[in-house]
Parts: C-alpha cells; structure tokens; sequence
C-alpha cells in the first residue's frame, strides 16, 4: 500500500505542499478556511508528518524526555501521568527513560536524549554531580529538576517542601505519645532523602528528644532494603517504639521486615510513612502517611518545560507544593 504523502494532501486540498508544510508547523499565517481544508484532506487521507522533516522546518521535535529513577515505583508513575496529559494536550510526546538510580545509565540516557534532539528534559536525577546537564545546557536545551534538586542548581526544580513533610509526620508520632523514635532515611546522596532527614531531627529537637544514631539507618530505596533497613533496627537490644520511614518503597518493606521478625504495628513498633498510595490503605493495619500530590506536581513539570520552551531565557521560579499528613492506624 502507497504511503500518503504531502504532495497527496496538497492536491486534495488544491493547495501548494509549502502552505501543507505551513498548516502542520504553525510557520506562517494561513487563512483560517484554506487550514481546514488543509486539515480536512488530512483527515480523509489518513496522513501522518514525518516527525524527522517535521523537526528540520520547526527547530522542534515536540519530544521531551523523562528521566526517572524507577518506573515501578507508583510515585513517579503517578507523576508521570501528570506530565503526560498536559504534554498531549498541548502536542508534545514524551521519551521516558528508567536509570534504577545507576549513575552510568543516567548519563546513557541524557546521551539519547540529546541525539535525538528532545525539546527539554525534565529529570529526577540520581547524582549531585551530572555532568551531561552541562551538554544539555550547551544546547540551550532546557531542563527541569523534579523531585530531587542539585546545590546551586540553576535550573527550574518541582517538588514538594521534604522538609516541612517529615516534620509533620514526626510529630504526629510525638504528639501520640511516642519518645523512642527511629528513622529509615533512605539514599542520603539525595536532596529529597536530606530534606526529610532534616525535618526528623528538627521535630525531635523541637520536642527535646535524642537523636540516636543507631536507630538511623540510611540504604537503597528498595522494598528489599526497607524489609532489612527495619529489621536492623529493630533487632536491636533496645529498639525504637516508633519508626519515621523515608519513602514508600521503604515502607512496604519494613512492614515485610516486621512480618518475618512475628512483631506487630502498632503494637510494637508504630509506622508513619513518607508517600500515600493505594496499598497504603489496605495494609494491615492501614498506614499513616505524609501524602504528596503526585499528579500536580506532574502537571507542574510538564508546564514548567513548556514555559521554558517558550519564554527562553526568562527566569522560572521554583514550584514547592506542601505535604498533606493522612493519619490512619498505624500508630
């Protein structure tokens, strides 16, 4: 079967190809009823633009990348969904990339990215230090930081306020009676799991309680570590009566780690965690959580880039949303 072609388009709509090229692109004005005659052909005719000649005539593939660090994980899916719907309803595709918070495959990634000439990235990078952000910036490509941010970074950052969260979700444990409290503070080489850290030890300063160092344990943010990050601590002679966790990730796993050791939450040890999803509910018992709102902070992403595509070198402001404390049952 014969691939349709402009010149096709072009003669249905009794048009030249350049006024087609002019309609698919936004290049020049077009009369309103010469466009959708124009769109009308295209519509009979089933055509598609080649997205690559597309790109040569507008500067822009309308492609931008993603960069995340674990697809599974419903956190980012969530937010990925956000980005999404804003990028589609305004004519963008989206190229997501999975780094599993390995350095080396994040800057494999950026590496794509940049050949295949995306319109901006936006990432949730795994490194303090990414060195291929700089051959994005060379190429005036922009970037938005989501999630995690950098020291000193100049780039746009979309998040939530880590700090202001983990304090919340502290003192609730402090404000139900708990003093012995430990933390599963997860990867420390990121801002996010720095921030909530922070937050911890300033609910417990505020309350006038010791920050033990043995009931810290920083790890990986796998359900694998939070299962053995919380059986760390709570093999311990004297263990904490109450646990701060870091991230959900984390969470499902300590509540595993607690399974397999035969101890019970609340009962021997109460739980708030950082993120709310839908396992959190039907756990048993339900957990207490410090929620983000996930699909906003998408929404936010994906118009922050589009904002920089289009105001170019205009400064953006960053977008710093607040954490919602859902109290359930577990402690």
């Amino acid at each position: 079967m014969r691939r349709i072609t402009m010149a096709d388009v072009a003669e249905r709509a009794g048009v030249s190809k350049a006024t087609v090229s002019h309609v698919i692109n936004e290049t020049r004005f077009v009369e309103e009823v010469t466009k959708i005659r124009v769109r009308d052909a295209i519509e009979a005719l089933g055509y598609r633009p080649n997205v690559a000649a597309r790109s040569l005539t507008t500067q822009r593939t309308r492609i931008i990348g993603l960069i995340v660090s674990d697809v599974t994980n419903t956190f980012f899916a969530e937010i990925m969904r956000g980005i999404e719907d804003v990028l589609v309803e305004n004519g963008y595709s989206l190229m997501l990339c999975n780094t599993n918070e390995v350095l080396a495959r994040e800057e494999y990634y950026i590496d794509i990215l940049l050949r295949q000439g995306v319109d901006g990235i936006i990432a949730a990078a795994t490194s303090q230090d990414w060195d291929a952000l700089n051959e994005a910036a060379k190429l005036n490509i922009p970037i938005v930081m989501l999630d995690r941010t950098f020291d000193n970074a100049e780039s746009p950052y979309v998040g939530v306020n880590n700090n202001r969260g983990a304090y919340l979700g502290t003192r609730h444990l402090i404000e139900r009676g708990y003093r012995a409290i430990g933390i599963l503070s997860g990867f420390q080489r990121l801002s996010t799991m720095r921030e909530r850290l922070a937050g911890f030890e300033a609910a417990l300063s505020e309350a006038e309680l010791p920050l033990r160092k043995n009931w810290r344990s920083d790890s990986p943010l796998t359900i694998e570590d939070g299962k053995q990050a919380m059986m760390r601590l709570m093999s311990q002679a004297e263990r904490p009566r109450a646990v701060f966790i870091s991230n959900n990730l984390l969470s499902l796993g300590a509540l595993m780690g607690l399974r397999e050791m035969g101890l019970e939450c609340p009962a021997d040890v109460a739980i708030v965690g950082f993120d709310d999803h839908p396992w959190a509910q039907v756990s048993d018992p339900p957990l207490t959580v410090v929620r983000q709102p996930t699909y906003a902070i998408g929404e936010a992403a994906a118009h922050t880039v589009l904002r920089a595509l289009n105001d170019g070198d205009a400064k953006i402001s960053p977008a710093l949303f607040q954490c919602q404390l859902v109290a359930r049952h577990s402690c």
